[in-house]
């Protein structure tokens, strides 16, 4: 059974270090260099909490002023935590620790999954209270058939994704237009709200997913990571927040799946 977020008691925090984390997580690429001005934009503080902010990590060393114009861009102590927390790791060990959270807290399962031609395999899986039968990590889908699949075909380039659409279509001529109708709500979708949402299973089972981008369109790999559970006990309200929530997941580690590809590359 699913249980919101918002039941759990909130934790204290430190406004100051939460918005200096922000600021920090606006450096989104490698080589980024911002303006404090767009760090202002970026993260909806102030002008003047942004500069106080990005002088604070200035006299820390984990921003420092680019060599040429008013931008800045991460500094040592920032790309030393950076190179320790990615160094040996791939992204199932990176995602995995957010996954068994968003688990612990809609008591849904947590699927990551690995597009590989026309399917999505899982490959690593947090379980919640509700288990698909016959489905340990390893199994395989259609990319048509699931929200983690539509995910990856919404965000692939055009050319791209005209090209798998091509292969699914000549695999069943007549199920082709249900299928291409599916797969443009998707697109729509996560266009729209960032995440991609189906009901299977003859209306039994429900499920959101967002994607994920290892290196980049040109020649990354494309994973998914996907939250669902019994239809039955997941009103629209629990698919929202665990879509929210996958984003929110999304939004932290899609930097570092950048960079893991690149280096890979």
């Amino acid at each position: 059974m699913s249980r919101p977020a918002g039941d759990e008691p909130k934790k204290a925090s430190v406004v100051a270090l939460v918005r200096g984390l922000r600021v920090l997580q606006c450096f989104d690429r490698p080589g980024a260099e911002l303006t404090v001005s767009e760090i202002a934009r970026r993260t909806g503080l102030s002008q003047p909490t942004a500069w106080r902010l990005c002088g604070t990590l200035i006299d820390c060393g984990f921003l420092v002023k680019a060599p040429t114009g008013s931008a800045l861009r991460v500094g040592a102590p920032a790309l030393t935590l950076g190179y320790a927390a990615i160094q040996g790791q791939d992204l199932p060990a990176i995602a995995r620790p957010y996954m068994a959270q968003v688990a612990a807290r809609m008591g849904a399962t947590v699927t990551l999954g690995l597009s590989t031609g026309l399917d999505i395999v899982s490959v690593d899986q947090v379980d919640g209270d509700f288990v698909v039968a016959n489905r340990p990590v390893g199994w395989r889908a259609p990319m048509t058939s699931i929200p983690s699949g539509l995910a990856i075909l919404a965000v692939m380039p055009e050319f791209e994704r005209e090209q798998i659409l091509a292969s699914i279509a000549t695999q069943d001529p007549e199920a082709w237009p249900r299928r291409r109708d599916r797969i443009e709500t998707a697109r729509v979708q996560l266009e729209a709200d960032g995440y991609v949402s189906l009901v299977m299973m003859r209306g039994q089972y429900a499920a959101v997913s967002v994607p994920l981008i290892e290196g980049d369109t040109s020649r990354g790999r494309y994973w998914t990571l996907s939250c669902g559970g019994l239809q039955s006990q997941w009103p629209p309200e629990a698919l929202t927040d665990a879509a929210r929530q996958l984003k929110d997941i999304r939004a932290l580690i899609q930097p570092a799946a950048a960079i893991l590809g690149a280096t890979a590359a």
